[in-house]
């Protein structure tokens, strides 16, 4: 058969088990399978596909028609430009989980710039530090922490400024199955790692296991969070994708799904230096509730940003410096 027969008998496959994109997975799972580019792939289209190769790709695509996700399947989501290895153990990084990091790194970038603007004297005094709950993959974590000294070193007019100047990022999860994951990922990623170490601005990152806030000490500049907050009824309603694949323990926000937000706002507080920032993730519905306790714990400043389909899926706020802890 055909590198293009096979190809085209896959898709026809998957759209019969109800996969949406079933040439596009078809594709990817036909590219994992060979081992080849696209471009190769396209150039060998019309060639005879050997034996072996058919059957690693027809196992895959069994597989696919169970609904397993394909990032599982292959092993790997990209995110902000890096790649991550994903297992069952933790929940595939999603795009719009990107609005969050983007406004994470945007937050972090301009505070930093404050933080050198009023230290002159002492550049690298105490430096940035950040706490990424929830961590599960690392995604959120290694982005907006090497995504901030990017940003920063592209600065022309801070660079005289930067010389030890120090990015913390700490990663936490209660899974220990994810952390070692997201540990694996920081180390995929060590050589965008090792290109900022060797610049002037000194960036780590370290994750441990923790629920919440429980094993956390310290404060931070900047605390994120994509917690779980489907609402523990509406769980069995999601795609097989989700309900049959995804970690459980990734998903359940409790009867209500506010499980989480609750426990952070009132938390947040007492790890966030004065001035400091809260940003999470949440479901276009829980706007209000999620602004609201953000208020009542003390945050000002409160905005919400929508993603690209329009809908209101990341808050921040600020924890004012003048309200005592």
């Amino acid at each position: 058969m055909r590198y293009s027969d096979a190809k085209k008998k896959a898709a026809e496959e998957l759209k019969a088990a109800g996969i949406e994109e079933a040439g596009t997975d078809a594709e990817y799972l036909l590219l994992e399978a060979t081992g080849l580019e696209r471009s190769s792939l396209f150039v060998k289209l019309f060639e005879e596909m050997p034996e072996t190769e058919a059957g690693v790709f027809d196992r895959l695509v069994k597989r696919r028609c169970m609904h397993e996700p394909l990032q599982y399947i292959v092993g790997s989501q990209e995110f902000m430009g890096f790649d991550f290895v994903v297992t069952p153990d933790v929940l595939i990084p999603r795009f719009d989980t990107e609005i969050l990091a983007e406004h994470a790194i945007k937050r972090s970038v301009s505070a930093i710039r404050s933080l050198l603007m009023e230290n002159e004297g002492g550049k690298g005094k105490n430096g940035f530090r950040i706490l990424d709950l929830c961590t599960g993959s690392g995604c959120v974590a290694v982005s907006v922490g090497l995504g901030s000294t990017g940003e920063l070193m592209r600065d022309k007019a801070l660079l005289s400024r930067l010389d030890g100047f120090s990015i913390s990022v700490t990663g936490s999860d209660i899974s220990p199955a994810a952390v070692n994951l997201a540990q694996k990922n920081l180390e995929i990623n060590r050589k965008s790692l090792s290109d900022v170490e060797e610049s002037s601005v000194e960036c780590s990152i370290s994750f441990l296991e923790s629920d919440l806030f429980k094993e956390i000490s310290g404060t931070f500049h900047l605390i994120t969070a994509n917690p779980p907050y489907i609402v523990r009824d509406e769980i069995k309603q999601l795609m097989p994708e989700i309900t049959e694949h995804e970690p459980y323990i990734a998903l359940d926000g409790g009867d209500d799904g506010m499980d989480f937000y609750r426990r952070i706002c009132e938390n947040a507080p007492g790890y966030l230096v004065p001035g400091g920032r809260l940003i999470m993730e949440f479901d276009d519905s829980q706007a209000e509730p999620v602004g609201e306790m953000m208020r009542q714990a003390g945050f000002t400043d409160i905005e919400v940003h929508r993603d690209l389909a329009g809908l209101r899926r990341v808050i921040e706020g600020v924890f004012p410096a003048d309200l005592e802890k």
